[in-house]
């Protein structure tokens, strides 16, 4: 009963297309869906460590309207910086012009490193966001006083966690 089956010759090309689509197709799906949701991002503005006291503005850029997602507030600092609150004002432009601000307290934990390497204070600012526009968002972060030591500022972005 065994039967003996004839393999016929498939032509190179067939086989290399095959080769090429199974190479490709993964990686276009990547590409389309990887613009969709990014899982983690960071944007900063660098600061007057001498005294930061200006507006420093970071832009984020939204092609997701349903997507939620946890911003953090993020300082990185020197040796110089030994607040323990700082009260910034920040203020939030939609890509409709639209306008919001609010005072935040920022509670900060300090970890002493050797004066060569900068610091990282990262406190939790919004959860479960969802930004309803397509466009940019621009973040103006502006401290109430001038502070010392503040090399820069900015936000990490990253999708929430919680549907």
């Amino acid at each position: 009963d065994n039967e003996l089956l004839l393999a016929m010759p498939i032509p190179a090309s067939r086989i290399l297309g095959s080769r090429m689509a199974a190479l490709l197709l993964p990686l276009l799906a990547a590409v389309c869906c990887g613009s969709c949701i990014t899982p983690r991002l960071s944007v900063a503005a660098d600061t007057d460590p001498a005294a930061w006291q200006q507006a420093a503005e970071v832009t984020i850029a939204n092609d997701d309207t349903l997507a939620r997602r946890d911003l953090d507030l993020f300082l990185r600092c020197n040796d110089r910086f030994g607040e323990d609150t700082l009260t910034v004002h920040i203020t939030l432009l939609t890509p409709d012009s639209l306008r919001f601000g609010e005072p935040f307290l920022l509670t900060l934990r300090h970890d002493r490193r050797t004066a060569a390497l900068a610091s990282e204070a990262v406190i939790p600012y919004r959860r479960r966001v969802r930004f309803g526009r397509t466009g940019d968002y621009r973040i103006r972060i502006t401290p109430a006083r001038p502070v010392r030591g503040v090399e820069s500022v900015g936000i990490h972005i990253k999708t929430s966690e919680q549907n």
